[in-house]
């Protein structure tokens, strides 16, 4: 991946450097973020002997409630150890890929960052940038079973502590519409059952619809997971660089998107991607005409937000003889240690603070993520903090998943599938076209990629 990520950075350094000293403002959704300046690393004071003096820079990205939680947790670790000063550097989503990329290329990185646990083969694939958490006095015990084997390990080093858990797919379903429409809870149901009752229901009302979906949730959550119950494996070799699913895999895979659509089990798209990104607001689903939303274990907390019916949460479809649940399980983004920080011992012990301290865990709730040790859980759950819906959530896509891996999140690889689907469904390729122009473009991407 070196080669992937100076590429990268050389586009990105003219652009990103006002970055690296203001931090620009980014949005996430629909909120507004902030960002405070930060002083460089050579600003850093250090004062001899005992007391010793020492800032660090702490970099994340997020929506309010995730800013507030972690400046909060600042002011009890400093109104701790009031020699240590935590500089904070927050923004949104929008842009804080290409920031981080280009602070670590020119050594201005922080000294905690934020990361998304993708980003890891490109950038430990380039350079050393980050540091072996279980040298540090962090204690990696705490986490949840697997996780940092999951979640935080990248060539046999811990390089990132997760700061969630959770997995995908899962199905929240409306209780009154399943009601009104005799939907059986208890039932595992797969995608052609799904099919089925999605026509009977609309049938029997035309303003109702049993799912709904924008083009991401058709990409992350139907498509790619129906290649994994299809194969048993992730959707691309890591050591081969070859796709684990043939042309007729994608086909039928496309074929499924179509037929959710022509029975009518599916909102139709156009209607749906007035919501995208926000599935919680589509007035469909809050006055009761859509029933069930695929969607991640993180999203409980929005959908029980946006009705007054009670949610329940079912185990997504699958296809007959699946060789896989398609369920992925493990955490999505953590905190990495700047390895050329002059302070990762006091940056570490930060880091334990934030993850492991109870007082810190009872600040940040949930706000910053999901659970990732076994005594936040307990600690949030006497609290009252933890929804039971998501703890539901949770405990369903960690009972039979599968352990997915990097290269099959590429986001070159995301977009040619994205565009595909909506080409299939806007009746512009057939879905064999679709599958064998996948397939066409995946070759060129992945021989790219294999090759940097």
């Amino acid at each position: 991946m070196k080669k992937q990520f100076k590429k990268h950075v050389a586009l990105l350094m003219t652009a990103s450097m006002a970055a690296v000293t203001l931090m620009g403002c980014g949005s996430a959704g629909k909120t507004s973020e902030t960002t405070q300046v930060s002083q460089s690393a050579a600003e850093t004071s250090v004062a001899g002997g005992g007391g010793e003096s020492v800032t660090l820079r702490f970099s994340w990205w997020g929506s309010d409630s995730r800013h507030g939680a972690l400046l909060d947790v600042i002011d009890a670790y400093q109104a701790k150890n009031p020699n240590v000063k935590i500089e904070a550097e927050y923004q949104g989503y929008d842009g804080y890929y290409e920031k981080i990329m280009t602070t670590l290329s020119s050594n201005t990185a922080p000294d905690i960052i934020q990361l998304n646990k993708e980003w890891l083969p490109d950038i430990q694939g380039a350079k050393h940038y980050l540091a072996d958490l279980s040298t540090l006095p962090v204690d990696l015990s705490t986490l949840k079973d697997r996780l940092l084997e999951i979640s935080g390990t990248y060539n046999g080093e811990a390089n990132l502590f997760p700061c969630t858990v959770g997995g995908s797919p899962v199905v929240y379903v409306n209780t009154d519409f399943a009601k009104e429409f005799g939907i059986d809870l208890t039932k595992n149901y797969t995608w052609d059952q799904i099919a089925e009752l999605g026509k009977a229901i609309h049938e029997k009302d035309s303003d109702d619809y049993l799912m709904t979906a924008d083009a991401d949730m058709l990409n992350r959550l139907f498509i790619q997971p129906y290649l994994v119950q299809k194969t048993g494996k992730p959707i691309i070799d890591e050591e081969t660089y070859a796709p684990n699913f043939t042309e007729a895999d994608a086909t039928e895979a496309f074929q499924n998107i179509l037929t959710l659509y022509e029975s009518n089990a599916l909102e139709p798209f156009g209607d749906a991607a007035t919501f995208a990104g926000q599935m919680d607001q589509n007035t469909k689903w809050i006055n009761k005409k859509i029933g069930m939303i695929v969607d991640y274990t993180g999203s409980a907390p929005k959908y029980l937000s946006s009705v007054d019916s009670p949610l329940e949460v079912i185990a997504a479809p699958v296809m007959e003889n699946a060789k896989s649940t398609g369920v992925v399980y493990g955490g999505d983004r953590g905190f990495s240690i700047n390895d050329n920080s002059a302070h990762k011992e006091e940056a570490a012990k930060f880091l334990d603070f934030l993850m492991n301290d109870a007082d810190a865990i009872k600040i940040q709730k949930t706000a910053v993520g999901y659970c990732p040790t076994k005594h936040s859980e307990e600690i949030l759950i006497t609290e009252g903090a933890v929804d039971e819906l998501q703890k539901n959530a949770i405990d369903l896509v960690a009972k039979d998943p599968y352990i997915n891996n990097m290269i099959s999140g590429n986001t070159e690889l995301e977009v040619v599938r994205k565009d595909l689907i909506q080409e299939v469904i806007y009746g512009d390729v057939t879905p064999a076209d679709a599958a064998k122009e996948l397939l066409a473009q995946y070759e060129e991407i992945l021989e790219q990629l294999k090759t940097k």
